[in-house]
């Protein structure tokens, strides 16, 4: 009897809780429509963070168009073994508006990072946006001016998505981005983005979505989706060369792989997808503009896919054309633009004052450490 009732007390108290919290995401939902309606117009500071691992070829790119755009920038590097560690700690020696951490699990996590560092590292009362990219993702903007008032546009809403415009480079070898030309899809990708006012999100209990595709308040277990507004295009570049490609699927796969139990079915299948690909065809230009061409959706057969192939099916060559900091310290062998700053090398020493983000697993829970 004392068994029955322990249970029945336990099974109230469950109820009890999921009542309240089905509560609190139908208050969620009335109060969004509340906020989006009552928004004005304000200036709104704009953050992104971003988790990076070994991206040399793309990452002076990448820190001079973002460090351009944003008024904050925080990077975190995953374990990266190429320089980039060093590179984005030099960074955020040189420049105001640029930080660095280092997440050294070796695990896939990127949903819990991104989730913790979005609610400990920024301030989600003030007015502003927080930004999820990639090092391969870059924004159709050529000056801040044009980027602030887009998103002015667009303060109304709590959070707006963003196609992916999967581009694919003329100049397999180079790996050139700013000024790149690049063959653009006749229209985007049905996957997306997410960036979002978290003074605008009604419950303090969000959490960002594994890929940064969507952003959910409640638990896990039960969640309603943050409605978001499409907005404009990101330019996409998963492809660029092949010692690029093959680290990218090979440090993917083991990242999962890393996660067991932990990693949900359908994450990263699309790099599994590749990887078996990879492993019995050869990778030739034709076959790296086939896969981009259909990059995270569930390639379909012939792979292999010619320049004229994808501009008989609408693809149109478009010029890269970015807003990019002329000040960007160079990364060797990498070159945006010329200027007077001592290049960085791979073989700097790791200190151990880095500030860390350190993840315990059992208690799903992170903290910076030295």
């Amino acid at each position: 009897m004392q068994n029955t009732d322990s249970l029945l007390a336990r099974l109230e108290k469950f109820v009890r809780k999921k009542l309240v919290l089905r509560g609190k995401l139908l208050w969620a939902r009335i109060k969004f429509e509340i906020l989006g309606q009552a928004a004005g117009r304000s200036e709104l500071k704009t953050t992104l963070i971003s988790m990076i691992r070994n991206e040399k070829d793309i990452l002076e790119a990448f820190c001079a168009h973002t460090s351009c755009l944003f008024d904050r920038v925080i990077l975190i590097d995953h374990l990266s073994s190429d320089g980039t560690r060093e590179y984005i700690k030099l960074l955020s020696e040189k420049s105001s508006n640029i930080e660095y951490y280092c997440f050294d699990d070796p695990g896939y996590y990127q949903s819990e990072l991104m989730t913790w560092t979005a609610h400990q590292l920024v301030d989600n009362k003030m007015p502003g946006w927080i930004f999820f990219l990639d090092a391969d993702e870059f924004l159709p903007f050529k000056s801040k001016e044009e980027f602030d008032g887009t998103l002015s546009e667009l303060s109304r809403f709590p959070a707006i998505s963003m196609p992916w415009l999967n581009l694919i480079p003329l100049d397999m070898e180079s790996g050139r981005v700013i000024d790149g030309v690049f063959l653009k899809p006749p229209k985007p990708s049905r996957f997306r983005k997410i960036a979002f006012q978290p003074n605008r999100i009604p419950l303090n209990d969000y959490f960002v979505a594994q890929g940064n595709h969507d952003i959910f308040v409640g638990s896990k277990s039960l969640c309603i989706r943050v409605p978001a507004k499409n907005s404009f295009p990101i330019y996409h570049l998963p492809i660029r060369t092949k010692q690029q490609f093959r680290e990218k699927i090979r440090c993917g796969v083991e990242a999962y792989q890393h996660m067991g139990s932990r990693r949900q079915r359908t994450n990263g299948f699309h790099w599994d997808e590749i990887h078996c690909i990879m492993e019995t065809t050869s990778l030739t230009d034709e076959m790296m503009m086939g896969i981009a061409a259909q990059y995270s959706d569930t390639l379909q057969p012939p792979y292999e896919k010619s320049i004229d192939d994808l501009l008989k099916h609408g693809y149109c060559e478009m010029k890269m054309e970015i807003c990019g900091s002329k000040a960007m310290i160079p990364f060797p062998g990498q070159s945006i633009a010329k200027n007077d700053h001592p290049s960085i090398g791979t073989n700097i020493g790791r200190s151990t004052s880095d500030p860390k983000i350190d993840f315990d697993r059992s208690m799903d829970s992170m903290r910076i450490t030295a």
